[in-house]
């Protein structure tokens, strides 16, 4: 009788434990919510890990190709993105896409073209919408204008608190400006999606403006 309630008491245990698990297996962002941040803007930082301006664009951006094409996200939906995403501050704009769109880096329907400026091409998978999204020279002034101190794994935050600080605000500034303000969206056509195409350029056009991205600095 007494091994019989041990080994109740462990599978009771164990089921317990089994129950709180997942609670416990995700990563917390660093991170605070404040009561203005809209309820995507938390996604977002639950993916990327901390709030930063790049991380937003990205989501922005691909928030408004996704309503430009009448995308649902995830499967039907392929996001095609130019720029100088070689390495951080500047590469944790595809996180922000992911998040926005669904597209991935994982189901390869989210593809990378190295380039000195910002340029994205959204096609709707079922339909063929096609559209082409650019940043306005209003926020590629915003993302170069700031330098990001690089996170070290468990350096107190007190230490970059000022800096990081900035970076938030800056981030926060991105989320809350209207569509127009940010981003320039062109429709390109009802054909039928390529998957097999990935073009370097896509329509020729480009934006001086956009290079300065590249000297910016922050995620």
């Amino acid at each position: 009788m007494i091994r019989s309630a041990a080994r109740a008491l462990l599978c009771g245990l164990a089921t317990l434990g089994l129950a709180q698990a997942p609670a416990d297996q995700l990563p917390r962002p660093d991170y605070q919510r404040r009561p203005s941040d809209p309820a995507w803007l938390v996604e977002v930082v639950q993916f990327h890990g901390h709030l930063g301006p790049s991380v937003v664009a990205g989501a922005r951006m691909g928030m408004a190709g996704l309503l430009a094409v009448e995308a649902k996200g995830y499967f039907d939906v392929e996001v095609t993105c130019e720029g100088p995403f070689a390495k951080p501050p500047q590469s944790c704009f595809l996180d922000g896409l992911q998040v926005a769109t669904g597209a991935t880096l994982g189901k390869r329907t989210l593809h990378w073209v190295p380039a000195d400026r910002i340029a994205l091409r959204v096609v709707n998978l079922r339909s063929g919408k096609t559209a082409e999204l650019r940043p306005t020279a209003a926020l590629v002034d915003l993302l170069a204008s700031f330098k990001a101190q690089p996170k070290v794994a468990g350096a107190p935050r007190a230490n970059h608190q000022g800096a990081d600080e900035h970076l938030e605000a800056l981030a926060r500034k991105i989320a809350a400006m209207p569509e127009k303000e940010i981003v320039t969206v062109t429709i390109t056509g009802q054909a039928a999606p390529d998957r097999e195409k990935v073009s370097g350029t896509f329509s020729g056009q480009t934006s001086p403006d956009t290079a300065r991205f590249s000297a910016g600095k922050g995620s």
